[in-house]
């Protein structure tokens, strides 16, 4: 986003303040790359909320027309941005250099925010160390910075890629560095509010590198979020026991030490949001200890994250029969979650079912399980969830306690489209991306009649979608996965066998599927990757379309763009056809990543 032509400045504002924010925010996907930012680092982004690395894209809307330039300018003078390490180049002279490169890597840009005048009003701050550094290298980063008072920044994101040297030397060296930019950071950040750190980085006492700037503003922080980009990495929480913090967002995650998140009741009463991962699912209540277990009288949202285990996956059955087992409501040992409405659990590998009974389920309005293995089993139901208004299921189908049982997937995703939750709009069922020719057999229909949003990335029959569709009148969007389409073999049958193999209801094959559903989105699986039966799939999803007159988007791979949309202009201009096929042709194909 280099320039913008002069006509363009007639788009409408708010369209261009999402534009460039969706760039500022999210960035191309290559920035990642260009940030050298590992992939499994960047995977994470979204649990510690979005870094601001996309400042040098939008770069050329400020050099564009004012009507451009007065809406980026919020957004890049709004963030301070201190890029530590090897690369000293400040972030004129990267523009300068018009490769692709260094458009993508994040720069400072002190000089350029205090010359702008709009220091003063400056609300975050990014701070990157991309490569080791000494006391003397994190001093001369940040001097510009450290030698004003900021008074309107309340966010700080820090990102680092460094683990710890390994030599004596260099270990002192790296804490005298971290301690420096601790004290800098509080020294030049009195409104700060919210830290959100993706690091791999700690000092040689094992603690959490910005563990004195949390200490220092321990009175004032709302929101703390701290995540590893390693996994071998022992990354260990703030010490915060015994402090009156006022937190009501925390994440803490890759923090292997059970002791160490223990949340002392003094945040536990103010907490609205928590999200820790990995806990040990034989101690799954040890977080929440605080010398007795306490209410959680304000969290609204919980994500709990487990690390499996064979030794204790193997002992399942065992622990199922105990009434004093981890997940057991009868052991009276767990918190109290008054006013909980929205759950995430993953990876959590006994009795997932018995486990949701510890958590007011007659409230929930918003759950997620993710790759819990014993989610696929009788004992788990959504009828007790009756305020449900959202739920997302990601199945796995192999575990080293549960053998894989396809059967039993169909079965169970029968049961959930069969359940009875008048609430709910929204249906996630997902599987592996490897089992992409998994095969599921849909029931004739669903009811779940409020249903506005479905997905199920789980391989099924194309045919069965006209039932589905037809049971559902509220549906506005479905993604599907397409494992099986009807080959022509009913071509070569008699016309007498051919009605007895085949049943065809001519009348159905004229009804409208729907008045409502605006987006269909249908990827092939492996099976239906090429030949005869690609075309054909495509084919029928172009007039299964045909028979949504309310569709105005159709999506599927990239590759697959060109031909679905061939498929659908020939079905708009076929002439004769049962019903109106007009309306596709102002329909949208595009791809879906």
């Amino acid at each position: 986003m280099c320039s913008a032509p002069y006509n363009n400045r007639k788009l409408p504002s708010h369209v261009l303040k999402r534009i460039l924010a969706y760039v500022f925010w999210e960035a191309p996907r290559s920035h990642a790359e260009g940030c050298g930012l590992s992939n499994h680092a960047s995977r994470h982004f979204g649990t510690i909320g979005t870094l601001p690395v996309g400042h040098i894209s939008i770069l050329g809307a400020l050099h564009s027309c004012r009507y451009w330039r007065k809406r980026a300018a919020r957004l890049f003078y709004g963030t301070a941005v201190i890029s530590v390490g090897h690369r000293t180049q400040t972030i004129l002279e990267e523009y300068e250099q018009p490769t692709d490169l260094c458009r993508r890597r994040i720069s400072t840009n002190i000089a350029l925010v205090m010359g702008s005048g709009y220091a003063p009003k400056t609300e975050r701050l990014l701070v990157y160390v991309n490569a080791p550094v000494s006391a003397e290298q994190m001093t001369e980063a940040l001097a510009a910075f450290s030698q004003w008072e900021w008074p309107a920044i309340d966010s700080l994101y820090y990102y680092d890629l460094q683990k710890l040297a390994s030599n004596a030397g260099g270990q002192w060296a790296h804490d005298q560095a971290i301690g420096l930019l601790n004290r800098q950071l509080a020294a030049s950040l009195p409104a700060l509010r919210h830290i959100r750190a993706l690091s791999a980085m700690r000092d040689s006492f094992g603690l959490f590198v910005l563990d004195d700037l949390v200490l220092a503003k321990h009175s004032q922080l709302l929101t703390l979020e701290v995540q590893s980009t390693t996994d071998i990495l022992a990354l260990l929480a703030p010490d915060i026991h015994g402090l009156a913090l006022t937190l009501n967002t925390m994440t803490i995650r890759a923090a292997h030490n059970a002791d160490i998140l223990r949340i002392p009741a003094t945040v536990a009463e103010g907490l609205e949001k928590l999200d820790i991962d990995p806990i040990a699912p034989d101690t799954v209540w040890a977080p929440f200890a605080t010398g007795t277990l306490g209410d959680f009288l304000r969290l609204r949202l919980l994500r709990l994250g487990f690390v499996s285990r064979l030794s204790t996956v193997a002992k399942h059955h065992q622990r199922q029969s105990s009434a004093t087992s981890a997940d057991s409501v009868h052991s009276n040992a767990y918190p109290l979650f008054p006013e909980l409405c929205e759950l995430v659990v993953s990876r959590y590998p006994y009795d997932i079912g018995l486990f949701l009974e510890n958590f007011p389920r007659g409230q929930i309005r918003h759950l997620s399980l993710e790759r819990c293995p014993w989610v696929v089993d009788d004992s788990f139901s959504l009828q007790p969830f009756t305020a449900l208004r959202s739920a997302s299921f990601e199945l796995t189908t192999t575990h080293p306690g549960r053998p894989s049982d396809d059967d039993a997937v169909s079965q169970w995703v029968a049961q959930m489209l069969q359940e009875s939750a008048p609430l709910l709009n929204a249906l996630s069922i997902t599987i592996p991306a490897s089992l992409d020719s998994y095969e599921t057999e849909l029931p004739a229909g669903s009811r779940l009649r409020s249903l506005q949003h479905l997905t199920l990335d789980i391989g099924l029959r194309l045919d069965d979608l006209e039932e589905l569709l037809l049971s559902l009148p509220c549906l506005v969007t479905l993604r599907v996965v397409a494992a099986e389409v009807h080959t022509k073999a009913h071509e070569y049958l008699s016309r007498r066998a051919r009605p007895q193999k085949y049943p065809v209801d001519r009348k159905r094959r004229r009804a409208i599927l729907s008045d409502k559903l605006v987006l269909l989105c249908v990827r092939l699986s492996a099976q239906l990757a090429g030949g005869r039966r690609r075309r054909r799939a495509l084919a029928k999803t172009a007039w299964l379309a045909a028979r949504i007159p309310s569709v105005l988007s159709i999506l599927t791979q990239p590759e697959l763009v060109g031909s679905l949309r061939e498929c659908v202009l020939r079905a708009a201009a076929t002439k004769g056809a049962p019903q109106n096929t007009g309306h596709l042709a102002g329909v949208a194909v595009g791809p879906v990543f």
